[in-house]
């Protein structure tokens, strides 16, 4: 992704770069769906309009908390990309276009979409088969882990992987309920599916995360 032509001496596009801009975050995002779609045939859309709040309620609060970038990068970057989630979520700006293992309804039988699912579509999907339990979710926690990643070890210079808490279905069933009533937690449990202890009570405060070292006043909540 993003290579340099060859014989150039031009660096690649770094990720935190891209990821600010509208239409540059649009394409990592519905690269993602593609690829998404491929591997488990599941279609999914952006929404451009919610896809488009929720990118703008992002930049804000990005930039109302940059100063705690200069402090603790490594956990501005984690804060940032959990904010992207719970605003991308909260927004439903990714919807699902075709989904036969969730919604059989929209293939019925006879459908060669159905008969090639199987006795599959006739059952709801279980929270162990995650990639088809919660799609939309489950891509844009992906795709945010993805970023933060590549961002991290480009400005860093670290590696990050996942804690266990990201393959435990309950994480999941309980990260999917919580959210409905409190969009905020998306960021706790990004933390958690990184390893980081969450800020559950504030999880938008970034003075109250555990990696800031004394109260931040001047940076409010987002």
């Amino acid at each position: 992704m993003f290579q340099a032509p060859r014989n150039s001496h031009v660096q690649p596009p770094r990720a935190w770069e891209h990821v600010q801009k509208l239409t540059l975050c649009r394409q990592l995002l519905q690269q993602c769906c593609d690829e998404y779609g491929a591997r488990h045939g599941i279609r999914l859309e952006i929404d451009s309009r919610q896809f488009t709040a929720a990118f703008f309620a992002w930049i804000d609060a990005v930039a109302h908390n940059d100063d705690y970038r200069q402090r603790n990068p490594r956990d501005f970057f984690q804060f940032a990309y959990g904010v992207l989630l719970r605003d991308l979520l909260h927004e439903k700006a990714v919807r699902i276009v075709q989904n036969p293992v969730e919604d059989p309804l929209e293939n019925p039988p006879g459908n060669p979409v159905t008969h090639a699912a199987g006795h599959r579509a006739a059952q709801p999907p279980s929270p162990d088969d995650l990639a088809h339990w919660w799609p939309a979710g489950y891509m844009l926690t992906y795709f945010c882990i993805g970023m933060l990643k590549r961002t991290v070890r480009e400005e860093c210079g670290l590696s990050l992987e996942p804690a266990d808490a990201l393959s435990q279905p309950a994480v999941w069933q309980s990260f999917r309920e919580n959210i409905v009533e409190e969009p905020g937690l998306a960021i706790a449990y990004f933390d958690k599916f990184m390893g980081i202890e969450p800020n559950w009570r504030e999880p938008g405060f970034v003075a109250n995360r555990p990696g800031s070292a004394r109260p931040l006043k001047s940076v409010r909540p987002v």
